[in-house]
């Protein structure tokens, strides 16, 4: 097995437990990251730790990247630590270089080559592109929407990249609107708004991703409205991504919906069948895996909106082919994602059934739970259903709150703790939310 397959496997572990843990990004890179994988077999994974290391993440992450290793390879397997001096004494090649910070912030490998072009993402595209060629000439502001896993974040580090080919001089900032925000209530904290401003409002080129989540958030739709003029002014280009068009986020300032359209709005749309099977294809050739064509359109017609889920298909019959030596067939294919295609369809259903249920319980629509409204029904509402979700699957906290357009998943830890409080002093709620659960599960 290669250096870049081992490489490979790590990557898809420390993703598993990104999604499912809910460690700091800190510790991901301080404890995890680190680690490389040096030897596989049937039966085990010898994994390198830097041994000033190696106790604490032994005693820390083990069971954690042991769970992890045998989900992603779909067998059970023994897990060995050593450390990088035992690995330097068993000969075994270390080819594996610290990803830079431009890496880890933009991901080079995605460009405008590689993204695969069709009807329902033609024009976002092509707008894209042009602004990557000509900044601040055309379409400024350029704003893009569309549901989330089609491609949007992937053509704003293609402009990034892009641009950074043509102009290595220009200052490019990239931010989601979390972190615009979380960055400005620390600014205001520290009582140093003109650093926040100097930084927000001194670039050529600005890339907010997750635009949509700074509705109803009052001082912060303040500050970013006049950091955009003060860019459009200067003649700078801006980009924004949204999960819907400007005029459909709720609780968003009419000053800004309206710059948001001064320039050009496209859309990427879920695409069709042919589409998905190019793209499945191309994420396929990104991973080094040749799949036939039967395969891909198996793939296709059980994936059709949501993209991203593609990945988690693909690692899991990579990984099995990495671990038993097998070509990936039609009839393993089959076999080996039939359960994965049947967990995603159950747990959708499952959300879908919690949904309907806050829906009738409180009279209010599911457009509205996910919503950024905080009226008291709404936010009761959106508690039962957050408390629900995390009660009968599996998904991460993380995970929920992007179900209801949050990025902060303290949102589910809060609404879990109001629903567990109400239970401890309304003995009927208890046991109508207990009969929920119970129903949810049978």
């Amino acid at each position: 097995m290669t250096d870049n397959e081992f490489k490979q496997i790590k990557l898809f572990v420390l993703e598993e437990i990104k999604k499912t843990y809910q460690f700091s990004d800190v510790s991901m890179k301080l404890w995890l990251e680190p680690i490389r994988v040096v030897a596989m077999d049937g039966h085990s994974v010898t994994v390198s730790v830097p041994a000033p290391k190696k106790p604490f993440v032994e005693q820390q992450y083990y069971d954690v990247l042991k769970i992890k290793f045998c989900e992603v390879l779909g067998t059970d397997i023994e897990l060995k630590l050593i450390t990088d001096e035992e690995e330097a004494e068993m000969s075994e090649e270390f080819s594996e270089k610290v990803d830079s910070a431009y890496k880890i912030r933009f991901n080079p490998d995605y460009t405008f080559e590689n993204f695969v072009v069709g009807k329902s993402n033609q024009l976002a595209q092509s707008a894209a592109l042009a602004v990557a060629n000509h900044p601040a000439e055309l379409n400024n502001p350029l704003f893009l929407y569309g549901p989330s896993g089609l491609g949007k974040t992937h053509l704003l580090f293609s402009i990034v990249n892009q641009i950074r080919k043509n102009h290595p001089d220009y200052n490019i900032l990239y931010v989601t609107s979390e972190e615009f925000t979380i960055e400005l209530i620390e600014s205001l904290s520290l009582k140093r708004p003109m650093a926040f401003r100097e930084k927000y409002r001194n670039v050529d080129v600005l890339l907010v991703d997750d635009i949509q989540f700074i509705a109803g958030k009052m001082s912060v739709q303040e500050e970013f409205f006049h950091t955009f003029d003060a860019l459009f002014k200067m003649n700078k280009q801006i980009i924004l991504a949204s999960d819907c068009a400007p005029k459909d986020i709720n609780n968003l300032e009419e000053r800004l919906k309206s710059r948001f359209e001064m320039g050009l709005v496209a859309d990427i749309q879920p695409p069709d069948l042919e589409l998905r099977v190019a793209i499945f294809k191309r994420k396929a050739m990104d991973y080094n895996f040749n799949l036939d064509i039967e395969i891909l359109y198996y793939l296709a017609k059980h994936i059709t909106t949501n993209i991203r889920q593609i990945e988690g298909a693909l690692k899991k019959l990579k990984a099995h082919t990495l671990i038993t030596g097998e070509e990936c067939s039609y009839h393993m294919a089959k076999e080996i994602l039939n359960e994965f295609f049947a967990d995603e369809h159950s747990k959708e259903s499952l959300i879908d059934r919690i949904m309907t249920l806050a829906e009738k319980r409180y009279g209010i629509q599911r457009d509205d739970i996910k919503s950024g409204r905080r009226n008291a029904e709404v936010i009761a509402a959106r508690h039962y259903a957050m408390y629900l979700i995390r009660k009968t699957t599996n998904l991460s906290q993380n995970s929920i709150a992007k179900l209801f357009n949050k990025k902060d998943h303290t949102t589910v830890i809060n609404a879990v703790s109001a629903i567990e409080k109400r239970m401890e002093h309304e003995p009927a709620f208890e046991k109508e939310i207990r009969a929920a659960v119970s129903e949810l599960l049978s």
